[in-house]
């Protein structure tokens, strides 16, 4: 069983690790938890998935994104305020267009 002492980056890092073989949901609801359980989890939690969604390495980026889907699902008003900001909108930008600078988006 997880530990409950974890950090959301080491909780996000456990369930996009590259080498699991398939989604690890234990991990992906402990981010989740852990996210809803700190004052500052959503603006912590976005950072880190905006980074990891961006990831070279493309399975650690498509664990990230059923991260963000479940986050959307079970985290709540808070979380969903932060992915609204444009500036995790902004990251997201750049994983479809990475030629489009900042300062060229608005």
């Amino acid at each position: 069983m997880a530990d409950d002492g974890e950090s959301l980056e080491s909780w996000l890092n456990k369930a996009t690790n590259p080498s699991n073989r398939q989604e690890d949901w234990e991990y992906i609801m402990g981010f989740c938890d852990q996210i809803n359980k700190e004052l500052e989890g959503p603006q912590i939690s976005v950072r880190l998935l905006a980074h990891k969604i961006q990831s070279p390495q493309e399975w650690e980026a498509i664990q990230a994104l059923t991260t963000l889907e479940a986050c959307m699902k079970n985290c709540g008003q808070r979380f969903h305020n932060e992915v609204g900001k444009f500036r995790f909108l902004n990251e997201l930008i750049k994983v479809v267009s990475p030629k489009v600078s900042n300062s060229a988006l608005w």
